[in-house]
């Protein structure tokens, strides 16, 4: 009788025990699946090497620094593509949480939240054709000229504002260097890196026929996150601590220079 009670009394310590232990062991995982949180970022589709939509998915400079950006802080990022226009559409409205990479300017600081630490520096180029005698050209010099510009961008308050400035839109920085080189603009603004991909990659198209006359200057870019969205702020700012964490770390340094000589 006492021996029987003994044993009742032993299995159910043990079957406590034996439900602890699973606990335990299933606790980390638990608490990662609290931790880790994933969003969605809208990425340009076409502005390689930062972003743009090639074998399947969304690759460039920007992907990587803002996938381990949010990474170091614990949060996975699904990215999405689209033209840069709707991209910033996306976001402005709420359907989307962010869109990159964008200029922090009076225009989209209006309509967007934007976070502190950049993504990354670049500078937009004034270009010309080859024959062109122009040189060391800034913004007061485009006042009056046919100017060509791509669809959505913004260039900075100075050119933005500057009425004076004739703008050829083009869809795409594509489409904006192939209407330079058929002359239907005499300049073209377009970030350096992307002409140094693009002269890469249509060498047929481009290579000889243009080159740098003048610049907007470095700029900064940014993730613009939507206004529409009540946790735009708790990711801004999750952002900023993951990119200090990166640049800190040397993981930023690395990725920089994976992306400093882009495969076309």
């Amino acid at each position: 009788m006492h021996d029987s009670a003994y044993l009742s009394g032993l299995k159910k310590i043990l079957l406590i025990a034996i439900g602890f232990v699973i606990y335990m062991a299933n606790v980390p995982s638990i608490y990662a699946a609290e931790q880790t949180q994933s969003i969605s970022l809208v990425g340009e589709d076409e502005w390689y090497p930062y972003a743009a939509y090639k074998d399947g998915k969304l690759q460039g400079w920007a992907v990587d620094i803002i996938e381990a950006a949010f990474a170091a802080v614990d949060v996975k990022v699904n990215f999405k593509s689209a033209p840069y226009a709707r991209c910033l559409m996306l976001a402005e409205t709420g359907q989307e949480l962010g869109c990159f990479d964008s200029l922090k300017d009076s225009k989209l600081s209006k309509v967007l939240l934007f976070h502190t630490e950049p993504i990354f520096k670049a500078e937009i180029g004034i270009y010309a054709l080859r024959s062109s005698t122009a040189s060391n050209l800034q913004v007061t010099h485009l006042r009056g000229k046919q100017v060509g510009v791509t669809h959505g961008y913004t260039y900075t308050d100075e050119v933005d504002t500057d009425q004076s400035i004739s703008r050829e839109v083009a869809p795409t920085d594509l489409s904006n260097l192939r209407k330079l080189v058929r002359q239907r603009s005499e300049y073209s603004l377009i970030y350096t890196r992307v002409v140094d991909y693009l002269v890469n990659r249509y060498p047929e198209e481009f290579s000889g026929k243009i080159k740098q006359v003048g610049s907007i200057g470095q700029n900064s870019l940014y993730v613009s996150f939507s206004r529409q969205r009540a946790d735009s702020t708790k990711y801004a700012e999750l952002l900023d601590r993951g990119l200090r964490k990166i640049k800190k770390n040397g993981i930023y340094a690395k990725l920089e220079q994976k992306w400093s000589k882009p495969v076309p």
